[in-house]
């Protein structure tokens, strides 16, 4: 087995629904770079097991029960009992970024005939811990990728991923950006950014620039990643993939750009235009030419608090001990939303089944 501590990591940060998973599968076709389905454990697993130097069995026994119940590793295809044995077998030299990276490292990709280099990993509500994972992995960069506010919008809406408030999605936009620029603002070699419009535009060009970025060769064979299309069909469910992942079946197109152009409102354009503000520009957007008044404020105001409210929540569980704050990042989002649905769909029930179908931790992790 290669020496990790060899091998870098990088991981794609950025909103729900703003081209993370379509980033992903196209490192997931380079031959290498190993970069396995989305799974939070690297920052939900750091209270508990962010210190140890040197690991025993009990330890590792621990921690690979915990990991088989995260939330979408049951996705993963991973040879469980080689990892184990790995882990085993260097446990007096392991410390919590190789053991992460040996997670990772695991995985078993759809792409075959890989010659590892570099990691990867991608999740959205790593967004907002890029310092810590700093500190777990010093050597690691980021690529945020964005997409237009008002586009983002509509995804999340489409998917059920979030409450269908678009002042309250922008904000969270809003704030992921900041939360981007001023992790950057620090570590400017650290962090790349792209939009999602000139990624679809111009994928080889872009792709390029990022292979740049991460040191590896650049590959064209990745634009073939549809062509996996029967493997992907084998770890979904047909009506997760025709939901979720329907992009992943098909060559990249630029369909899905400027969509909020036909499909919002003037009320909802200006509400989210006034919410993203300045940010919207300094993110290559441009706001429409609608007018926005006092009523755009006012009406909202109730999403920016909440959004507000959601994220000062977020760095309080932070500070919980940890079996208390997993139990609050597992049952909160069901909670909330079959609050949601009991006021404004009565009859409908979110189950555990269809909560995994969510991003439970973009916002609450």
């Amino acid at each position: 087995m290669k020496n990790l501590n060899d091998i870098s990591i990088f991981f794609i940060i950025g909103r729900p629904r703003t081209g993370t998973s379509l980033l992903r599968t196209l490192f997931d076709a380079h031959p290498n770079v190993n970069i396995p389905l989305e799974c939070q454990f690297m920052i939900d697993f750091y209270p508990k097991y962010g210190t140890i130097k040197k690991w025993t069995e009990r330890q590792i026994f621990s921690f690979l029960k915990e990991l088989e119940k995260e939330l979408f590793f049951d996705y993963w295809t991973i040879d469980m009992d080689k990892l184990q044995k790995n882990l085993l077998n260097q446990k007096e030299e392991l410390d919590y970024a190789t053991v992460c990276k040996m997670v990772i490292f695991h995985y078993q990709s759809f792409f075959n005939d890989k010659q590892v280099v570099l990691l990867g990993d991608k999740n959205p509500g790593y967004t907002i811990y890029t310092e810590k994972l700093l500190k777990i992995f010093p050597e690691a960069k980021f690529i945020f990728i964005n997409r237009d506010y008002r586009d983002n919008f509509i995804s999340l809406k489409k998917v059920d991923f979030e409450l269908p408030f678009i002042s309250m999605v922008t904000y969270k936009w809003k704030y992921f950006y900041r939360s981007f620029l001023k992790a950057r603002q620090k570590q400017p070699d650290k962090y790349y950014y792209i939009r999602y419009e000139d990624l679809v535009a111009h994928p080889k060009e872009q792709f390029g620039k990022l292979c740049d970025f991460l040191g590896i060769a650049h590959n064209q064979k990745v634009f073939e990643f549809y062509k996996k299309a029967d493997k992907i069909k084998k770890i979904y469910p047909e009506a997760q993939i025709n939901k979720y992942h329907s992009a992943l079946l098909k060559p990249i197109t630029t369909e899905k750009v400027n969509i909020w152009k036909n499909s919002l409102s003037a009320g909802k354009i200006k509400m989210a235009d006034y919410v993203a503000g300045k940010y919207a520009e300094m993110a290559g957007y441009n706001k429409s030419e609608l007018k926005v008044g006092f009523k755009s404020a006012l009406i909202s105001s109730p999403g920016i608090a909440a959004g507000k409210l959601l994220y000062l929540l977020t760095a309080i569980v932070n500070l919980f001990p940890y079996k208390l704050r997993k139990l609050i990042l597992s049952e909160g989002p069901l909670f909330l939303g079959n609050f949601y649905l009991r006021l404004f769909h009565p009859g409908k029930k979110v189950d555990h089944a269809a909560r995994e179908d969510n991003y439970k931790k973009a916002d609450l992790a």
